[in-house]
């Protein structure tokens, strides 16, 4: 139920009108392979002299975690993914609930059980659970990531009598065909603020929720401190580079595709992928096909991706919008791309519109083009004077609008005094 992550030493707690205030992060899973934009806020939070404990609805099943949480001093505390197999925790919850404030658990239980559902009822009981954790450990101001389950908890904790709630959205809660207007505006309408990582979500979630004030952009970012710019020139002139999550959205059999368009034609490269996902089988056996050299690393801790950014001429990731309607907020992969000092090539999509601008700070090509991607890839991986302007520029771009230690200051500033 509660562990700990890391041995580092956290800052001085703030001072002034934040000293009373303590944060709960309310997520789904924690921590997870491909979110380490969320722990790096955390540590940043931390660093910034915020007080954080973690509540997370389920632990990762994965093989490994990445060495920078070791900077989190955060406490976790697993609420129960299946409320059934934790009994007596749930039943004391709801009694301690119900004992302070039954008007407001039964005012949640509304909200959740209707339409009866399964997921209702799980939900109501472990955000019961959530309720109680969140008083025990003194939590002031309660910030869920990802506008599904987690923003849902957080609401219905706010709904028994807790305290307020945020909520930052990213792509797949909100624009997935699965995703109901309705339910979206429910779980977001009681939060005092809803960041969301590019201004293409503000102005989504401004036609779903209205443009009343409290729609905020805090990008995704990236601590500079870790991400330097590469120094020396131990860069492979053939290797191209992505890494992500192996499903639709992030594009990655147009960029097998496009490689082998670019092997055919002469150009030597080899491709190197990063990451797991549904799609992995598809992949391998679309790069069998293709003839290309393509290299499937897997999941890798974060440590080594720092030295394969380090080496790689380029880096692509064409992103789309998936059939389903999800695609990606800003992938974090590409801003610790471009702040390693690696030339990026990607597409317009969302986010990507706002921090790859073509020419400048990286190559911008349409989504689902094979062959206008092989000509970026190419022109990257041929003009080391243009690989290395757009690279200056993308390292320019994320020190000035897209450094964790700003947005983590500018959310800060969203989160409400503690009364």
């Amino acid at each position: 139920m509660l562990t700990k992550i890391g041995t580092g030493q956290s800052s001085s707690p703030p001072r002034g009108p934040d000293a009373m205030r303590r944060l709960g992060y309310v997520l789904k899973r924690f921590p997870r392979i491909s979110e380490t934009f969320v722990a790096a806020e955390i540590i940043e939070l931390e660093r910034q002299g915020e007080r954080v404990t973690v509540f997370a609805i389920g632990r990762p099943d994965e093989p490994f975690s990445h060495e920078f949480l070791n900077q989190m001093t955060a406490t976790i505390i697993y609420l129960p993914y299946r409320p059934i197999r934790q009994p007596l925790r749930t039943l004391r919850a709801l009694v301690e609930v119900l004992r302070d404030n039954p008007r407001g658990w039964l005012g949640a239980a509304k909200a959740s059980l209707w339409p009866p559902r399964l997921v209702g009822l799980r939900h109501l009981l472990q955000a019961s659970v959530l309720h109680v954790e969140m008083r025990r450990a003194g939590i002031t101001h309660a910030h869920a990531h990802f506008a599904s389950s987690a923003a849902r908890l957080a609401n219905l904790s706010w709904r028994m009598g807790g305290h307020t709630y945020s909520v930052t959205a990213h792509a797949k809660d909100i624009y997935h065909r699965d995703v109901r207007p309705d339910h979206l505006r429910d779980k977001l309408a009681a939060a005092s603020f809803v960041a969301t990582v590019s201004e293409a979500n503000r102005q989504y979630l401004a036609g779903v929720l209205g443009n009343d004030g409290r729609l905020n952009v805090v990008h995704n970012a990236v601590d500079l401190r870790r991400f330097r710019p590469a120094i020396g020139t131990g860069r492979d002139r053939q290797l191209v580079l992505a890494v992500g999550r192996l499903v639709e959205k992030k594009g990655l059999d147009d960029l097998v595709a496009a490689c082998s368009l670019l092997a055919r034609s002469g150009i030597a490269l080899r491709l190197e992928i990063v990451g797991e996902g549904p799609e992995g089988a598809r992949l391998h056996e679309a790069a069998a096909r293709s003839g290309t050299n393509v290299i499937f690393h897997g999941a890798l801790p974060n440590e080594r991706i720092l030295a394969l950014y380090e080496r790689a001429a380029v880096f692509a990731l064409p992103c789309v919008v998936a059939g389903n309607g999800d695609r990606d907020g800003l992938p974090t992969s590409v801003l610790e791309a471009m702040a390693r000092g690696l030339p990026v090539v990607t597409t317009a999509v969302n986010g990507l519109r706002e921090l790859v601008l073509d020419g400048r700070t990286g190559l911008v090509v349409p989504e689902h083009d094979p062959p206008a991607l092989a000509a970026a890839i190419e022109r990257v991986l041929t003009q080391p004077d243009l690989a290395a302007r757009v690279a200056r520029g993308a390292r320019l771009y994320v020190e000035q609008d897209y450094s964790l230690e700003r947005t983590v200051a500018a959310l800060r500033d969203l989160f409400p005094v503690a009364a």
